[in-house]
């Protein structure tokens, strides 16, 4: 017998990465692959595998919070919490306390519970990283079905997860360039473009420390143009490109001072001047070329029109779920525009406690912040600017909601890194 130790073959650093991916997230996360046709109703409840593991991982992740494990709880923490509770009062308001408890409490777990998610698990670069690459993977697995979906227009995945509950679907989208949509696993083409354009920043950034994964880094980024092409949406495209700006600038000005409030101010001087100029306002001209066609582009501008008339009749409780003011001859009650969907719905006061703490998430403590944390938040800081300027033109709901709160949740734990000294405390956990 041979009494030789045969030593485990070393984990390749792809699969080692993964596997500090924490539970929670990587149960959310895989649960993107499945499309919301895999769902049951309990009572009026539907619900679909993500809500299932939100379900899972809610308590869990609020004493999680509340006891310190992740950091102390900080004021953008309280603004969410704020924001799911002011949903709560609008609801209860306009439609009554029974389907404010229903539909309240659907925004509570899927906006606050995905965010706490991710804010209760990553609290290192490692987990990080590891929560990176488990999204990069879930886009890398939906580009092949989305090839067969824009070759053959047989969305492969949506009609298998209805044959299996004994739904029905079917599209009614129109193809473009010769192309059908492909859905992936998501509710519309443009959110599956939207998720896949939103971890580019990611990709790009987020492994450049670690050694000997250039191939999957690579497969990672084509995943992101690939997925995000065969959407053909452009509220996709533009977060796509609205990233790559950001690159190309972050490459060209990395050697210059306040680089990135001189970009602040070039693209406030450039709206200015626009809005000066044309006979249109800005937020007209800047909608109606982020569209693959003019009637689209109207019908963004009009939807704009009518909706910000409606926050101002209506600045603190919104409207609720009635249906917003519009023309007459617009049949659709669809609001293409995310952000303004938050402030008709729930006033300014629900708009602005989900804005301002992303843009304090954005914006704050990254004097001091180590140069390899600096580079990781810079590829988040990148990702969540794309979604946040192609929610501009696409209202983000179901699972691309879910994974948008999840975005935001992500990049709280860059706000405990203060200086050098706290390097190993965060990196180690």
């Amino acid at each position: 017998m041979n009494n030789a130790i045969i030593l485990p073959a070393p984990r390749a650093p792809l699969f080692a990465t993964l596997g500090n991916c924490p539970r929670w997230p990587f149960l959310l996360l895989l649960s993107l692959l499945l499309p919301t046709e895999i769902s049951f109703n309990l009572g009026s409840l539907r619900l679909s595998p993500y809500r299932l593991v939100l379900v899972m991982a809610f308590i869990p992740s609020v004493i999680k919070l509340i006891s310190g494990r992740a950091g102390k709880v900080i004021f953008i923490d309280f603004l969410f919490i704020f924001h799911t509770f002011w949903a709560f009062i609008v609801i209860a308001y306009y439609h009554g306390a029974n389907v404010s408890i229903e539909s309240g409490g659907i925004h509570m777990l899927e906006f606050l519970g995905s965010y706490l998610i991710a804010r209760t698990s990553i609290t290192n670069q490692q987990t990080f990283r590891a929560v990176c690459w488990t999204a990069f993977s879930v886009v890398t697995i939906l580009v092949p079905f989305a090839l067969i979906e824009s070759i053959s227009g047989i969305h492969i995945i949506k009609e298998i997860g209805a044959t299996l509950t004994g739904t029905d679907f079917s599209s009614s989208i129109g193809s473009r360039l010769g192309l059908h949509r492909a859905y992936g696993s998501f509710d519309h083409p443009i959110l599956f473009g939207t998720f896949s354009a939103s971890v580019l920043g990611l990709a790009w950034y987020q492994a450049i420390p670690l050694v000997g994964l250039p191939r999957p880094r690579k497969i990672a980024k084509w995943s992101s143009f690939i997925a995000t092409f065969l959407s053909l949406s452009s509220g996709a495209l533009t977060a796509l490109m609205t990233q790559l700006g950001l690159i190309f600038w972050n490459y060209r000005t990395r050697v210059q001072a306040n680089r990135w409030r001189k970009l602040g101010i070039l693209i406030l001087l450039l709206y200015v001047i626009t809005d000066l100029i044309s006979n249109r306002s800005g937020i007209q001209v800047f909608l109606s070329y982020l569209t693959f066609s003019p009637e689209t582009a109207y019908n963004r501008i009009i939807i704009f029109e009518y909706g910000i008339q409606d926050v101002w009749r209506n600045p603190w409780l919104g409207i609720g779920f009635n249906t917003w003011t519009r023309p007459d001859w617009m049949h659709s009650t669809s609001m293409d525009n995310f952000w303004l969907v938050q402030a008709v719905t729930f006033g300014i006061p629900g708009f602005l406690s989900l804005v301002f703490p992303i843009l304090v998430l954005l914006y704050k403590n990254w004097e001091g912040m180590p140069p390899r944390m600096a580079i990781l938040r810079r590829g988040w800081s990148i990702s969540m600017i794309g979604i946040i300027v192609a929610a501009c033109t696409v209202h983000l709901w179901n699972a691309l909601f879910v994974y948008f709160a999840f975005l935001i949740g992500m990049g709280v734990w860059f706000q405990f890194i203060h200086r050098s000294t706290s390097i190993s405390r965060h990196e180690h956990g």
